[in-house]
């Protein structure tokens, strides 16, 4: 952004232009995030089989989804990275919504076998596309942002 000679100040003090910004808003996605996303995957891949099969084993998949989900949103959460902050929190908000409804509609196994396997496959539907997203694209993202600066 070259002033035009006619747009200088000739009593203003001197300064000077950096091409580096003052806040780099990218985020910075670590390997321990990444793996942490690819965890969840697998997660959600697993807990869909089993969940199909023997429809009580989300007792532990839940659980266990939920604690993965959370310590992605955490690490997110510290490295400013809010898409995958909302990918680890939609794990959280996905099993309690699993559990408002088992408990709001009173269900047991046989009741809400087909609809919790129904919502799971949906879910799964979005957030494997999505992890897959931010795995490799948005990896090969930051590693180009990072050999610019």
């Amino acid at each position: 952004m070259a002033a035009e000679p006619s747009d200088l100040n000739p009593y203003a003090p001197p300064s000077t232009v950096s091409d580096t910004p003052l806040i780099d808003a990218a985020p910075s996605q670590t390997p321990w995030l990444r793996r942490l996303i690819v965890v969840q995957a697998i997660v959600i891949v697993v807990s869909l089989a089993v969940e199909a099969y023997e429809h009580e084993t989300i007792v532990g998949s839940g659980p266990i989804f939920s604690l993965v989900g959370l310590i992605i949103a955490i690490f997110a959460f510290r490295n400013r990275d809010h898409a995958s902050m909302i990918f680890g929190s939609s794990a959280i908000v996905f099993a309690s919504l699993i559990v408002f409804l088992i408990n709001y509609n009173s269900w047991g196994p046989p009741q809400g076998d087909r609809p919790i396997t129904i919502l799971s496959f949906i879910y799964a539907a979005f957030a494997l596309p999505y992890s897959a997203w931010f795995v490799s694209t948005r990896s090969k993202a930051a590693e180009n942002h990072s050999s610019i600066h």
